[in-house]
């Protein structure tokens, strides 16, 4: 090679890793080395350049260097042609494989002759020769002492046959991509190499390895023709470690030398330019060679294991694929898989592999990443892969751009540094320290409600006993009545929080942090100031305290609580890309869809007029575009998930005013209390109603700025709904505390934004109106603390029931139990107990009049003195128990013991329980449930698109030689 180098060699520099050491130290007889290169090229014209740079450069050149184009239509060829003294350049087709490139480039140029001349190691006229293939993409540049380091190593190793350099990023970064290669037996491609890590010198021992990728690969000639070069059926990807492997299994050493430096671009795996050889995807490519290369090399023994393996892994990467809305993926790993069994030309590779079988698998066993190792690096790649989309997920369109401003740049907080770090953590996050309080302080507030039994009162009926009755009670009911929506959704809360009753617990107990939380997701949106946004999310978390949701047990106006927000940062995140190119987010507005089908289900009063404001403001305020019409959509969207519950609450107004898990909230109207009518606190709240009385002044004070920013309109806007619904609602004889504890979080929201606009003021006067604020705020902190959540939630047992007549429910009498409720003053009214009820869900599908006609008739005449035959007729209904809870009516007690076949069964003091004879009587029970299996099945499907909808996609990543760098292919 020619010894005058162009201008701009200097890329490289004397900090590659110098040396002056040429001899063997332990004093060995010296080697002559006799290096062929060969540099591939295809459509490389943005990277030859430097790796003409680097030949240049380089302290020890090859002896001969060959160039092969690959069919490239730019500048390749030309490039190839001006490197330092190149053979004349080999073209091929662009279908050539790397492989193939450099078998044909040595059929056509040969190896490197042995010269006669003097060498670097003084006179070597009678040293040993030894040749080498130097193998190079046009991707990658080698440090200037890249050969001369991997020379030494093999000077010092004769016995290994193939080097590989240290890789590090292209152009020249200290990031590391490989130093060295091996695979799983499920084919997953390890270099022990973590994302991002940078070479501070931990890898550099040399050492033996299964692979070394074939960018910058060292090997010498007689195991290149003895292995036959590369497999031709491995045009790209695997190519490295199906090489690795077969030398392994010949018995020739594969080494990694970590002091040669070699700086690889990766283009065809970046996608930076088109992959030769193939007209595959990427991915699917990466799949199938992975797949054949070791079904070609594994032990014949623990093929059926590695089929079955490959299956299982196929399955589930192809879920994730349709879960992540990439079906292509899914495709792509069936194609590969069975593209590769069905082929057969890994049987073939298998046969003519046996030759190279001198070294038994398990003595190279240890080359090999370990099944666990590879389970735990796709467990956390699958993790960050799910952050990352996550975080990308609703940024992955065009946005406004962000100014910073004075008022952005004093909202952080300044903390001396000489503080020690969680200090100062805690400092520039106010939320987390107020979330941490809200967390220990609902803990405490629920010291009277933990232990055993179940979470109840007068608001909430008990929980079901388990999640397959809770799964039949959401799509079973009598005919004619349809199951509640909230159920099916209480159900998938109940599967990941074990069993309804530790939903209860976590929507109840856990309601105030949670709302808090998801309060801080929405205001994080467009409020600036920390502190006044960790006090906004407190804030909104205590309001469930003080609305009296958690106290009086009211599941519905909870759920409701924690959604609101999470809605709100939808309809912010789809409403805000208003100057923009691509406007809204679709992604966006299919969660929104969800969270309003959660409030259709749970609290259908507020879900109403939340999908009402959606579509007047998508109209009014957004005419007709984009932005608009996904907001509409998500309305729509709301109620075809809750479908066919959207049917009942068309047909029965009256259930509006319904909360999910017990009777609705009593009404309050302006006829009962103005004062808790205009304060938003339902009558039993646990808080008077003029602890919000500052909160209120603080919100009307803000209005009187000359200044105010839309938020805080928004946020009076919403105050003023959830006034306008109360009245509604109230006037219907509904509940209305959902909509009173909207007012609530209009006012929070409206003083939250008013204080991010002052910012840090040294008036006076706005200091006392925030101090009045928070001491509100703790007041109403330390009342929650001290009082607790309990008054008409408790803990207690499943049933108001004798413990005889629970156990008589169970198998193997399953008995029906008929509860009558009478006493002197009050009309008589009964339920049928079946199955451990009544549970969750009840009320919302109770019978018609119609179905329980036939108990009505006998209870009627109960009530005029008995005719004789209510026996009979109860044990016709199937009835095996009449139960009278306390206080009991003297007239009907007296009436049912005179009856035949009822016998008198052992009660408490104040209650009595009658037996009733069915010996005689083919009883049958009045009230049969009707099981919606297509509604069911439905409604499963429906969830699943919606949930996959507003996912982010998933992306298909080739294992390219850099360990766990997974590059983007889609």
């Amino acid at each position: 090679m020619e010894s005058e180098a162009p201008a701009g060699w200097e890329f490289f520099d004397s900090v590659d890793f110098p040396t002056d050491r040429t001899d063997d130290p332990l004093g060995r007889a010296r080697i002559r080395h006799v290096v062929t290169a060969v540099v591939v090229g295809h459509e490389g014209a943005a990277w030859l350049p430097r790796l003409t740079e680097a030949l240049w450069a380089l302290d020890r050149r090859p002896e001969r260097l060959i160039a092969v184009d690959t069919g490239s239509t730019d500048e390749t060829a030309e490039l190839l042609a001006e490197m330092p003294a190149v053979e004349p350049v080999v073209s091929l087709s662009a279908r050539s494989g790397f492989g193939t490139a450099v078998a044909r480039g040595l059929e056509a140029v040969g190896f490197a002759p042995i010269p006669s001349a003097v060498g670097p190691y003084g006179d070597d006229g009678g040293l040993t020769v030894v040749e080498w293939l130097w193998l190079l993409h046009d991707d990658c540049a080698p440090a200037p002492k890249a050969l001369e380091h991997l020379l030494f190593q093999a000077t010092l190793a004769p016995d290994t046959g193939v080097w590989g350099p240290k890789l590090r990023l292209w152009p020249r970064d200290r990031e590391l991509l490989e130093v060295g290669v091996t695979t799983s037996l499920g084919g997953r491609r390890d270099t022990g190499i973590e994302n991002g890590e940078l070479d501070q010198g931990q890898h550099d021992q040399p050492r033996q390895v299964l692979a070394v990728s074939s960018a910058g690969m060292l090997v010498r000639r007689d195991v290149w023709e003895s292995l036959h070069g590369f497999d031709p059926r491995l045009p790209m990807f695997r190519d490295d470690i199906d090489f690795g492997w077969r030398a392994s299994r010949a018995g020739f050493k594969v080494g990694v030398a970590p002091d040669a430096v070699v700086y690889h671009a990766q283009a065809a795996a970046t996608g930076e330019r088109a992959l030769a050889g193939t007209r595959r995807h990427a991915y699917q490519l990466d799949r199938a060679h992975a797949y054949y290369t070791v079904l070609a090399n594994a032990p014949g023994k623990l093929l059926p294991l590695l089929v079955l393996r490959f299956l299982l892994g196929t399955l589930v990467r192809s879920i994730w694929f349709l879960i992540g809305k990439t079906p292509s993926g899914a495709v792509d790993e069936w194609t590969a898989l069975l593209g590769t069994l069905l082929a057969g030309g890994w049987t073939q590779a298998r046969k003519d592999r046996r030759r190279l079988d001198r070294v038994p698998y398990d003595d190279i066993k240890y080359l090999f990443s370990r099944s666990v190792h590879a389970l735990r690096h796709n467990l956390e790649e699958t993790g960050s892969t799910i952050s990352e989309r996550l975080r990308e997920a609703w940024a992955d369109e065009p946005e406004e751009q962000v100014v910073t401003t004075a008022r952005r740049a004093k909202s952080t907080a300044r903390v001396a540094q000489d503080q020690p770090r969680w200090r100062r953590q805690l400092i520039r996050r106010p939320f987390l320290v107020a979330w941490v309080f809200l967390f220990l302080g609902a803990l405490v507030a629920a010291r009277s409600l933990i232990g055993g039994g179940v979470l109840r009162s007068n608001l909430l009926l008990p929980p079901h006993e388990s999640l397959a009755s809770l799964w039949h009670a959401a799509a079973a009911a009598p005919a004619g009545v349809t199951p509640p929506a909230w159920l099916g959704q209480f159900w998938a809360l109940s599967a990941i929080t074990f069993g309804p009753s530790g939903a209860t617990n976590v929507i109840l107990l856990g309601a105030i942090p949670l709302a808090a939380l998801a309060a801080w997701v929405l205001l994080r949106a467009f409020v600036v100031d920390r502190v006044a946004r960790a006090w906004g999310a407190s804030a909104y978390g205590l309001a469930v305290f003080a609305n009296g949701a958690v106290s009086q047990g009211r599941i519905g106006t909870c759920v409701a609580a924690i959604v609101l927000p999470l809605l709100g940062a939808a309809v912010h995140t789809v409403a805000r890309r208003r100057r923009v190119v691509i406007q809204g987010s679709w992604r966006a507005a299919w969660f929104a869809g969800i969270c309003q089908a959660i409030l259709f289900a749970f609290t259908p009063a507020l879900g109403l007029l939340v999908s009402v404001t959606l579509i007047a403001g998508a109209v009014l305020g957004l005419g007709w575009r984009r932005q608009a019409r996904q907001l509409v959509f998500s309305v729509v969207l709301g109620l075809l998930l809750v479908l066919p519950w959207t049917i009942q609450l068309v047909l029965h107004p009256s259930r509006l005013g319904q909360e999910a898990g017990g009777p609705p909230t009593a009404a309050v109207g302006p006829g009962d209390s103005l004062a808790h009518l205009l304060t938003g606190t339902p009558q039993g709240a646990p808080v008077p109603w003029w602890f919000v009385v500052p909160l209120i002044l603080v919100a009307l004070l803000a209005l009187t700025r000359q200044s105010r920013q839309r938020y805080e309109l928004l946020g009076w806007f919403a105050a003023l709904a959830g006034l306008a619904g109360t009245l509604v609602a109230s006037r219907l004889g509904g509940g209305s505390g959902p909509l009173m504890f909207l007012m609530t979080a209009g006012w929070i929201i409206a003083i939250t934004v008013a204080w991010d606009s002052i910012g840090k003021s040294r008036e006076l006067i706005l200091q006392g109106v925030l101090g009045l604020v928070l001491v509100a705020t703790v007041v109403t902190a330390g009342f929650w603390l001290v009082r607790g959540d309990d008054g008409p939630l408790r803990r207690g047992p499943e049933q108001d029931l004798p413990a005889y007549l629970m156990s008589a429910q169970g198998p193997p009498q399953n008995a029906s139990i008929l509860v009558v409720r009478k006493d002197p003053e009050s009309a008589m009214r009964f339920s049928l107990v079946r199955d451990g009820g009544p549970r969750m869900g009840s009320l919302e599908a109770a019978p018609t009049a119609e179905q329980t006609k036939p108990v009505t008739d006998v209870l009627s005449a109960l009530g005029g003195g008995g005719t004789g035959e209510e026996g009979r007729e109860f044990a016709s209904l199937a009835i095996d128990y009449v139960y009278l809870p306390a206080p009991v009516d003297p007239t009907l007690m007296a009436t049912l013991d005179s009856l035949p076949g009822l016998t008198r069964a052992s009660a408490d003091a104040d209650d009595a329980s009658w037996l009733v004879d069915r010996s005689k009587v083919e009883g049958k029970a009045p009230l049969q449930d009707d099981v919606r299996d297509l509604w069911r099945v439905l409604g499963i499907i429906a969830w699943i698109i919606a949930l996959i909808s507003c996912l982010p996609t998933a992306r298909r990543t080739v294992a390219v030689p850099h360990g766990t760098h997974a590059r983007r292919v889609s």
